[in-house]
């Protein structure tokens, strides 16, 4: 059965005691302080700034730090961990009338990343976001949305080109927990067998709760031969939109229902949005995520972020 992943929340094996508690004693901190100041100071051309070759080396030294963190917090990553807003700073709760409905990324001060189907039902009157808190439920600073945007060649049956934007009424103030992230660049290759990283509030596994603080996990990308010979191939694979990342030989972290929107993240840079998948987190079934490399993709984005 083809699931929807409705918001930007990652499928985690974790005990329920330990999502649910109220103060969160083990959790994975990044220091992305230093970087949000050069950022809020270089806010007018944030772009420019983001691809600066020493802020793209930050940037992937700050996520090979993360990256450490969480593969030698378990023997095996097949877990999420408890992860401080402040380590993955870009993270964005949508909200449909405060209700959290879909993830997204901060990619500049006044606009937002996140899946074409988070947008389809709701007005963008009726649309807000939580910005920089470890919580799901409170903290942090509430952004009204003034513009959300689909992707033209958006099809929702096969969910090709699933992409969307936010555009925020006020500008964002930079700071180690609510920072923007760089995209990848177009037409970049995605090689197979990278680590990447996705995070959020999701169910911490099929049909179960979602945490209540923020969780993080590692996954694999894979193959695209691999990803359409996988049982995905049922729902087909548009390798110029998408990309798979997760595991064929065992369940391991993915993306789930709440998750849709999210960012995926790579050597520093955004790489992917959490698109669909069959189930959450099933042996043979990966998680299949939006290709922001592709042109089609790419310079529909870029061409609204410019404009302002």
């Amino acid at each position: 059965m083809l699931i929807l992943y409705q918001a930007l929340y990652i499928v985690i094996v974790l005990s329920l005691s330990n999502a649910r508690h109220k103060t969160v004693k083990h959790r994975i901190v990044i220091d992305y302080s230093e970087l949000a100041g050069e950022a809020e100071s270089n806010k007018e051309n944030i772009l420019k700034f983001l691809n600066e070759t020493r802020v793209q080396r930050k940037y992937k030294s700050l996520f090979n730090s993360l990256l450490n963190k969480l593969t030698n917090s378990t023997r095996r990553i097949v877990s999420g961990v408890n992860t401080s807003i402040a380590a993955v700073p870009w993270q964005v709760s949508l909200r449909e009338k405060t209700y959290p409905i879909c993830g997204g990324s901060v990619i500049t001060d006044l606009w937002l990343l996140t899946a074409a189907h988070c947008l389809l039902r709701p007005q963008a009157s009726d649309l807000s976001v939580r910005l920089g808190s470890s919580w799901k439920t409170h903290g942090g600073e509430m952004y009204d949305v003034k513009e959300a945007y689909v992707h033209p060649q958006y099809a929702r049956n096969t969910k090709v080109n699933d992409v969307g934007l936010i555009k925020l009424y006020s500008p964002l103030r930079f700071s180690a927990k609510v920072l923007p992230i760089g995209m990848i660049e177009k037409k970049a290759r995605l090689l197979a067998d990278r680590n990447a990283i996705v995070s959020g509030w999701g169910r911490l596994r099929e049909g179960g709760p979602s945490a209540t603080f923020l969780q993080s996990s590692t996954v694999m990308t894979i193959a695209m031969k691999l990803c359409r010979n996988s049982g995905l191939d049922r729902n087909p694979i548009d390798p110029v939109s998408m990309f798979c990342a997760g595991s064929f030989i065992q369940p391991s972290p993915d993306a789930c229902h709440g998750d849709s929107g999210g960012p995926l993240v790579s050597d520093g840079v955004l790489i992917g949005v959490v698109s669909w998948g069959l189930g959450c987190a099933r042996g043979n079934f990966p998680g299949v995520y939006t290709r922001l490399s592709s042109p089609v993709i790419w310079d529909w984005i870029h061409g609204h972020i410019m404009k302002t």
